[in-house]
């Protein structure tokens, strides 16, 4: 039976993430998509090579991705309660704090392991589920293109620990290069990378070097892929969105087709696949009158996207007449209150022990902030989007800024002899005299 389903409803579901739906074929080293380094920087690896991917074989194991599917409703959770369009991915966060991991120690480390997955999982494990995770999500078909890259930045003056260097180059395929943080263009060479990295859809992702931060770990996805089934233009058309301070215009665009619907939770919800069937765009309609940050508080954090799974790969299709806005939005958010909120609170002070990083093992680094940016666009043909995250590691150790004193007013001075101790000319200065 044919059923009318007008995704113009109010309060449409604002959980624009990319969901697998079925297995990729195995593969031992995902496509090479890191940008280069600018030549202003060191590159430290240009000695190190990854020696891990030969045994990438098999997909994340299911104690892996369930960590995942947690750690991102928590995520979500605590994102929704800003205000606004939220756009997040977990993926992208998830990857940076776990290449940061590999550089904490002792409780920092415990902390951090609770959060990402379970405090008595060995950061090992992490680290084989983490690259598994980006060899499968590289797997891609003709028509879409998922890029995963990752690099560290150091200051000139920190020496990090090879070991750091080699478990992040291993598992994550992470570049580390050196820049001097006080030189102006340093800000530009990261943001440069990031840029390119990202297609350009995500421009900058730092605005300035504070004078006590020593290193970011970065992490960028980028996304673009066709819809299996495109949407016809001409079948667009404007209608109303019913927004939270009232009807705004949109433009919806229209098919009728067999299309993966189902209910959950009494949420209406549709199912978009990609060309290859790989990646799927899932969209979820809380019942009218309910918000999607109140349908949200009813979720478990370790259920819905596991049952997401379930229902996706499932398949089942009826007929639908669907409308789905097109879109574009862009998220920008620091991440520090949230991931303080879920439990990782000693990174963040100066009680963090991320020693593992440097080759002093010194305890004076902490995370500053987690710094994230996103975009996704929304249309006829399909989907592109993109994410950053940028861990800011400060150090405690710095010494303070010089203290500034200005002679700009009136002063006493004089010439001392000091061997003898007595003054030899003693005066008030109270206009300069060329």
């Amino acid at each position: 039976m044919k059923k009318a389903w007008h995704m113009a409803l109010a309060g449409f579901m604002a959980l624009i993430l990319l969901a697998g739906c079925t297995p990729a074929p195995t593969t031992t080293e995902p496509t090479e998509t890191t940008p280069p380094v600018s030549k202003q920087a060191v590159d430290l690896m240009a000695n190190v090579q990854s020696s891990a991917w030969q045994t990438v074989n098999s997909p994340p194991d299911s104690q892996a991705v369930n960590a995942v599917n947690r750690f991102s409703m928590t995520l979500l959770r605590e994102s929704v309660r800003n205000e606004g369009n939220i756009l997040i991915s977990p993926a992208s966060v998830f990857l940076a704090l776990a290449m940061t991991l590999n550089g904490a120690d002792n409780e920092t480390r415990d902390a951090m392991l609770q959060v990402l997955a379970e405090k008595d999982i060995p950061v090992e494990a992490v680290n084989q589920a983490s690259q598994a995770w980006i060899a499968k999500l590289t797997q891609t078909g003709k028509k879409t293109s998922l890029e995963v890259a990752n690099s560290i930045w150091f200051d000139q003056g920190f020496v990090p620990d090879p070991a750091f260097l080699q478990t992040n180059a291993d598992y994550y395929k992470a570049g580390a290069s050196k820049l001097d943080f006080r030189a102006p263009e340093a800000v530009d060479i990261i943001n440069g990378w990031v840029d390119e990295a990202t297609h350009g859809k995500i421009e900058t992702i730092i605005e300035e070097i504070p004078a006590f931060v020593v290193m970011y770990l970065i992490n960028t996805i980028y996304f673009v892929s066709d819809w299996q089934t495109p949407f016809l233009t001409e079948q667009t058309q404007e209608m109303d969105f019913k927004a939270p301070d009232g009807s705004v215009k949109a433009k919806f665009m229209h098919r009728t087709d067999r299309i993966t619907a189902f209910e959950l939770d009494a949420a209406q919800g549709i199912a978009l696949p990609y060309d290859d069937g790989q990646f799927a765009f899932f969209a979820l309609l809380p019942p009218e009158g309910t918000s999607p940050r109140d349908w949200l508080d009813t979720q478990s954090d370790t259920v819905l996207f596991g049952r997401l799974a379930v229902l996706l790969a499932a398949g089942e299709t009826e007929q639908i007449d669907l409308y789905l806005p097109k879109f574009e939005v862009r998220y920008d958010n620091s991440l520090r209150e949230e991931l303080i909120s879920m439990g990782m609170g000693i990174a963040f002070n100066g009680q963090a022990d991320f020693s593992l990083m440097n080759a002093d093992r010194a305890k004076d680094l902490f995370i500053n902030d987690v710094k994230h940016k996103t975009y996704i666009r929304v249309d006829e043909k399909g989907t592109e989007a993109a994410a950053v995250t940028a861990v800011e590691m400060g150090k405690t150790a710095i010494p303070d800024p010089p203290r500034r004193i200005d002679f700009n007013r009136p002063f006493v001075y004089g010439i001392y002899d000091v061997q003898n101790g007595m003054p030899l000319f003693v005066g008030i200065l109270e206009e300069p005299a060329a």
